[in-house]
């Protein structure tokens, strides 16, 4: 059953009728996802992929001591996400809000609706630089 205070409720169906709720104990679950810190140019290029959630919490605090052991701008490519919950966007925002501490840029490379979503839900849409891969432009915003 797992435990409700470090799960989260995932549905599942038994059958095409029968949908049941269960929490997921996530300090036991293996990580869907990963994040990788590269270097890029005089920065960092951090590339997230599949599952960003409470799972990769470990992933997640060593990328950001390398990104600021790195400095420089950093790229977030968040191409690969399927899935992000707070803790992802919160990984996220720690990047940017740490990029422009130091007076540095944090862009966001080929983000998936998804993640544009839910940035425009907390009221930071527009405010983590875009980058598109040319070609994925079609996956850009358009201006409203």
């Amino acid at each position: 059953m797992g435990n409700p205070e470090t799960g989260r409720l995932v549905l599942h169906a038994d059958d095409d009728h029968d949908r049941m709720g269960k929490y997921v104990d996530l300090e036991q679950q293996p990580p869907t996802g990963s994040i990788v810190v590269t270097a890029r140019g005089d920065g960092s290029l951090v590339t997230l992929h599949g599952e960003i959630d409470a799972t990769l919490r470990t992933e997640a605090s060593m990328s950001m001591v390398e990104v600021v052991r790195r400095g420089g701008p950093v790229v977030v490519d968040a191409s690969g996400v399927t899935f992000i919950d707070s803790s992802g966007l919160a990984f996220v925002l720690q990047l940017h809000r740490l990029s422009e501490e130091a007076g540095q840029r944090c862009a966001l490379l080929d983000p998936p609706a998804l993640v544009l979503e839910l940035l425009d839900l907390i009221g930071m849409g527009g405010r983590i630089p875009l980058e598109f891969t040319p070609g994925d432009a079609a996956l850009a915003p358009t201006p409203a």
